[in-house]
This record gives structure tokens, sequence and C-alpha cells, in this order.
């Protein structure tokens, strides 16, 4: 199905057999999964990323780490995370994909950003 169906369709939270979905395949890249504050974490029910996934625990725990002030309790909650990920499923991973890059050695001022390639501040040498 062509990207702009899935999005129309992806949205209707009526069955599948009424013209609904109750699962679609998508890709995120590294920074839209680094953090437990995106919107793909999200377990709050009709605010949360499409199939809305309802969960007060993942909730609570994504508030707990958004409020930690050190990287040890961070880690610690994202571990809790990981555990009650195992009983309440909000995403099923299929797998993991790299874009691998190759420029010109003749090529200067590439800046490092994930995902993202920006063409400012790129030169010849």
């Amino acid at each position: 199905m062509d990207w702009s169906n899935v999005v129309t369709r992806r949205a209707v939270k009526a069955p599948p057999e009424q013209g609904g979905w109750n699962i679609f395949i998508t890709s995120a890249g590294a920074t839209r999964l680094s953090t437990p504050l995106d919107v793909i974490q999200q377990a709050n029910g009709d605010k949360a990323w499409f199939g809305w996934p309802s969960d007060a625990k993942h909730e609570e725990l994504r508030t707990k780490w958004a409020l930690a002030e050190t990287l040890e309790e961070r880690q610690n909650i994202a571990r809790e995370m990981q555990e009650n990920a195992w009983n309440f499923v909000p995403h099923v991973w299929s797998g993991q994909s790299f874009s691998p890059v190759v420029m010109r050695a003749n090529i200067n001022g590439m800046l490092p950003i994930p995902e993202v390639i920006p063409w400012w501040n790129v030169e010849k040498a």
C-alpha cells in the first residue's frame, strides 16, 4: 500500500473488517527511539501513537525517567521499563537496519547528525 493510504487508514480505530487497522509496519530511526519521551514510546491510550497502547505503569515510569536527576537513576528506570515491556507489549520490534554513508575523501565539513545529512557547512577540499 502506498504511504498516503497507510497514513490515512492507520488513524481509523474501527475494527479491520470496518476499514480500521490492528497492525501496521513502519520504521523509525535511532534518534526517535533514543528517549522514552518520544511519542512512539507513549502508552497513554487515545493520546498515544497509532495502536493507542495504554499502560499506567509505563506512563508512570516515563514520568519518573523524565524527572530523574542522574544518569544512574535513568538507567535504573529504563531497566524497569524494559521489565514492564515483557508484560505490556506496546510495539513489536521486527528488526534493525543501518544506512551506511560513504563520502569522497575531498569533502570536508560533514556534520555527524544521525538520520539527517545536513549539506550546509560542506565544502570540497
